[in-house]
């Protein structure tokens, strides 16, 4: 009988020396297998957030330039100052299926005065775009994810005259970079945003010439949306003459017509 209990003892032992080496086993197994996840790249859609209640306030800034005339070839601007407040006020189905947001503009003369809805747009954002439809013109105003120099077409929803098939009309530049408001003579408060993105009209959608010079710009903050845009239209003065050279253009400063505007964010609230 002793022999016999010797022996269960050693099998009892040999059975939890056995156990304690699968449980070893069996964490170094799950140590080996463990889930691992690669980060998934941001796509940028946090650089305009859209939500129910979100708001944006900008100082504008419009200047009319004067017409240049042979007594007087210096065109001088005259300013005008007024706010916007762009606010996303609902979601719907829009006629596509997609889910669209409501994004309406109010404007009022100062920062006392009471807000008086101006427009009202629609923003959605199907697949890797963000579309803008304002009256009833889609532009597409994103595409994600935002790289370096990427450019796109900006009419391809609509039938605008500078549209083609492979139309490349806006184009990302200073993606991820810092960028600035206000300060200088601007009247405004400097603000400093550490991520932001670019976007400005390119190809035929813009101009740069002797005789014209047409742009549209915008910077939009990551965690905040649009911060700045800005839109040029200007028209080089020119006259002919009765003798050689007979077509005369005035160095810059000097317009046929002269507009811009400057739209600084100066508030917002997200939700």
């Amino acid at each position: 009988m002793r022999n016999l209990f010797s022996a269960q003892k050693i099998v009892v032992a040999r059975l939890r020396a056995g156990l304690a080496i699968g449980t070893l086993l069996s964490a170094a197994a799950l140590a080996g297998c463990t889930n691992t996840t690669e980060a998934v790249p941001d796509p940028g859609r946090g650089y305009y957030p859209l939500a129910v209640g979100n708001t944006w306030t900008y100082a504008v800034r419009d200047s009319v330039w004067s017409v240049a005339t042979l007594a007087n070839p210096t065109s001088t601007p005259t300013p005008t100052s007024f706010q916007f407040r762009e606010s996303i006020t609902g979601l719907f189905t829009d006629a596509a299926g997609q889910q669209a947001y409501r994004l309406v503009r109010a404007r009022r003369a100062t920062a006392t005065a009471s807000w008086v809805d101006d427009s009202v747009f629609t923003i959605s954002s199907p697949g890797s775009a963000l579309i803008l439809n304002r009256g009833n013109t889609r532009t597409v105003e994103l595409v994600f994810p935002p790289r370096q120099g990427r450019s796109w077409n900006l009419n391809a929803f609509n039938s605008n005259y500078n549209d083609t098939i492979t139309a490349e009309t806006r184009q990302y530049s200073g993606v991820g970079q810092s960028f600035t408001t206000g300060g200088g003579n601007t009247g405004l408060p400097a603000v400093m945003y550490a991520n932001t993105i670019t976007t400005a009209n390119t190809g035929m959608a813009t101009e740069s010439s002797l005789l014209r010079h047409v742009n549209y710009q915008q910077v939009y903050a990551q965690g905040v949306g649009p911060v700045y845009r800005r839109r040029d239209n200007k028209a080089a003065f020119t006259y002919t003459s009765l003798s050689p050279p007979f077509n005369q253009i005035f160095p810059p400063g000097a317009y046929t017509s002269g507009f811009t505007r400057r739209e600084t964010l100066i508030d917002y609230q997200l939700k």
